[in-house]
């Protein structure tokens, strides 16, 4: 679960709503370079997560891999939009379940 006590928000970048999920992206003032990345299911937060700020899109690029993931009960579609690129990932499973 994401400690708020340290989370300056800054601003929403971005809600999606597809099927039963919302997904929703904000800005952050601190910690510097991040965003916070929270899905709902049918009202009820299923995932929340930390990601780089300059990455962010891509989780709106890939919510329909994110989604069949979820649905089966995995990751594969958040971490397929946390790669770099380089080999790495930017996706670090934080779950409120």
């Amino acid at each position: 679960m994401i400690d708020r006590k340290n989370l300056i928000i800054n601003k929403v970048v971005f809600e999606i709503k597809e099927k039963e999920y919302h997904f929703k992206a904000t800005y952050l003032q601190e910690p510097r370079g991040e965003a916070l990345v929270e899905i709902f299911k049918d009202g009820k937060i299923v995932r929340e997560f930390l990601f780089p700020s300059y990455k962010i899109y891509n989780i709106a690029a890939h919510i329909d891999d994110i989604i069949d993931g979820l649905e089966n009960g995995n990751d594969s579609g958040l971490i397929e939009a946390g790669t770099t690129g380089l080999g790495g990932n930017v996706y670090k499973k934080e779950n409120n379940q």
